[in-house]
């Protein structure tokens, strides 16, 4: 019965402890069980696709050109007709 430091917090711990009394690490190294793993994966994945869809569809209106207002059609050469017209009309 040796005393063994954790991985983790360096405290000493038996070496037949399965895990450290000071922070719960295992002291053997061993992993969680795979079902944790997939848990954890599809909760992140829950919360991360739907930011990640907002964010794309944020981005994507934001790019699009908005459509010209009236005042926005005529341009520089539309102001010189409505002159030129205006210029010929006799009221």
């Amino acid at each position: 019965m040796a005393l063994e430091p954790c991985k983790v917090c360096g405290t000493l711990n038996s070496s037949e402890e399965e895990i450290c009394l000071s922070c719960g690490y295992p002291t053997k190294g061993r992993k969680r069980p795979m079902i944790f793993q997939l848990a954890a994966i599809i909760l992140v994945l829950t919360f991360a696709i739907p930011l990640i869809m907002t964010l794309i569809n944020l981005i994507q209106t934001q790019s699009k050109p908005q459509p010209a207002s009236s005042t926005q059609l005529l341009t520089e050469s539309g102001f010189k007709q409505l002159a030129h017209l205006s210029s010929n009309c006799h009221i």
